[in-house]
């Protein structure tokens, strides 16, 4: 820990560039590394510090669902509430629930064919299907400009048809998603083939990053065209010269494939872990309270590395909500606050540090480690609840909600999903500070956090009987939180309602409760590391889900559903 000196001449050396506010959390900020103590029966900062550095390391190499590092991360969970004396609730007798999913590759014997050029892939070109793609012959191309652009959507009769080559473009998000100008973007790109320029050369390393899981009821029947991405000579060929300048709606040369996958059926892809802890009574122990969080982050940037602390300069500067905020070009005042906030971090931290690995410290760590510490808790401790609990930790939340979706598609027979009685949902709630951008209200208002914040989403929209109780919850016990109900509101556009795994359980008509403590700038960033997280905060929000698990546990009534029930198969509404 920083002494109390060491935290003054901190914050004033970085005061000339940030808010106070800013410099005084920066100065906060935690060990790069730390081994911290076992963990003990009560909910400490101490034991969720001890539990992170371990599960948010750089040796988990971002969790990515479908590697061995996600495998690696949901073996320690396992590990640890076997050590609890958990009872497991996944297949066979044992913890784990495995996705039903194989990881597709493109089969680098592939080519794209164009004006007697032969474009090979891995090298000229990489490419990614969830089916069995039907090869083309003599397909039109046309350039259709920077994608997601919503301003002169070409028509879609330039565009049926053929093969439309697109510049990267800002992320979807899902603001974006919600307007009227998307839709019509999506529209006039129906029955096209899309392809997007993706740079000088295609980086070797990065074919392991096209591995990704595909369900096989898709391979039967899914015979949509790939997704295809270009190297620059590849779109040269095909427009007959560079492509600066090259307007938009120009014709290219047609284009052919003969594009092929291999599927690797031998590795696991992902895992729930599923742990149980038997109620007391034995009338109300075959019901469940389900808490849960997701195990899997976003991995690492293959054969790509940045400067740590001019992402995190930029990102706060300029980006506050980090992948929420699409690419912003910074203006000059903002390029040189950036500049001189990365030069401080270069001479508090030694130098630059290089950096690759998204580690998903609060996205999801935050939640999984929160699970693992509220389980120990009932564990190891007195108080027992008449309900059984059920703790899931969800693979793939980030590739789809996969491991939510199969668990309540698809149940365990140690849960039925019928049994379930309410979910409370722990997804990012290691954040939350005044600094942080936390979302925004459905007006376009920028939020921010700071004490006792935590956002609450979606705990009335099936049940009020749960929405009031945890409100009481709060107030009888003096927990002191602000709860933040923004980013519950009906048709927001930020659509954080269907973007965790709560949905899973709620289109079936269980109650659930989300609670995070919302966005920032280092969300999906190689800078969501353990060092940021408050620890202090966390802990509380713990203990605040424990105390709602517990009471809910204790009814003497299910949680009245009174509201109604969404269709399972239907899209999520926010």
């Amino acid at each position: 820990m920083l002494t109390r000196l060491n935290l003054i001449l901190r914050t004033a050396a970085l005061a000339a560039v940030l808010p106070l506010a800013l410099a005084a959390q920066v100065a906060k900020e935690l060990p790069l590394k730390y081994v911290g103590p076992a963990t003990t029966a009560d909910i400490t900062a101490g034991d969720l510090m001890t539990r992170l550095y371990i599960f948010a390391d750089d040796s988990m190499m971002g969790r990515q669902v479908g590697t061995i590092y996600n495998n690696k991360g949901t073996d320690y969970i396992a590990a640890e509430v076997k050590k609890l004396g958990l009872k497991p609730g996944g297949e066979n007798g044992g913890y784990f629930q495995t996705l039903p999913y194989v990881l597709r590759a493109l089969d680098t014997s592939s080519t794209l064919s164009v004006g007697g050029t032969t474009l090979h892939g891995g090298i000229d070109f990489i490419a990614q299907s969830n089916g069995h793609p039907t090869p083309f012959a003599d397909m039109p191309t046309v350039y259709g400009g920077i994608a997601f652009d919503t301003t002169n959507i070409l028509t879609t009769d330039q565009m049926r048809g053929k093969l439309v080559i697109l510049r990267p473009g800002a992320p979807l998000t899902q603001a974006l998603f919600q307007t009227d100008g998307f839709r019509r973007y999506q529209a006039a790109l129906n029955g096209a083939v899309t392809a997007s320029i993706a740079g000088d050369q295609i980086n070797p390393v990065a074919l392991n990053q096209l591995l990704h899981p595909v369900n096989p009821i898709f391979l039967r029947d899914n015979t949509n065209p790939p997704a295809i991405g270009l190297t620059n000579k590849a779109a040269e060929a095909i427009f007959g010269g560079p492509i600066d300048g090259i307007t938009k709606g120009a014709a290219g040369k047609a284009l052919s494939s003969n594009i092929k996958f291999s599927d690797d059926g031998s590795r696991i892809v992902g895992r729930n872990v599923v742990a149980i802890l038997e109620g007391t009574d034995s009338k109300l122990k075959g019901q469940f309270v389900a808490i849960g969080a997701h195990n899997d982050h976003i991995g690492f940037r293959a054969g790509r590395t940045v400067d740590h602390d001019s992402v995190k300069a930029f990102m706060q500067l300029v980006r506050p909500q980090g992948a929420d905020n699409g690419p912003t070009q910074p203006t000059a005042d903002q390029v040189a606050q950036v500049r001189a906030l990365t030069d401080s971090l270069h001479k508090l931290h030694g130098g630059a540090r290089v950096d690759s690995i998204y580690n998903g410290a609060d996205d999801d760590g935050s939640g999984s480690v929160s699970v693992l510490e509220i389980a120990e808790a009932f564990a190891r401790g007195k108080i027992k609840p008449k309900r059984s609990i059920v703790f899931v930790w969800h693979a793939g939340e980030e590739a789809g909600m996969l491991g939510s979706g199969l668990f309540t598609d698809h149940p365990l027979p140690s849960v039925a999903r019928d049994s379930i009685v309410a979910q409370l949902n722990m997804d990012m709630v290691g954040r939350g500070r005044g600094t942080d951008a936390t979302g925004t209200a459905k007006d376009g208002s920028l939020l921010h956090g700071g004490p006792g914040y935590l956002q609450l989403v979606g705990s009335r929209r099936l049940s009020t009987e749960l929405g009031d109780l945890v409100e009481k919850v709060n107030t009888e016990s003096k927990f002191g939180f602000n709860f933040d109900y923004n980013l519950d509101a009906n048709g927001h556009p930020q659509n954080i309602y269907c973007r965790s795994d709560h949905w899973s359980y709620a289109k079936w008509g269980i109650p659930v409760a989300f609670m995070t403590t919302g966005g920032h700038a280092d969300y999906h960033q190689v800078t969501d590391e353990p060092q940021y997280i408050d620890y202090d905060h966390m802990a509380q929000i713990d203990k605040f889900v424990f105390a709602l698990a517990l009471r809910v546990g204790n009814l003497d009534h299910r949680i009245v559903v009174d509201k109604p029930k969404p269709d399972p198969k239907g899209a999520c509404q926010q």
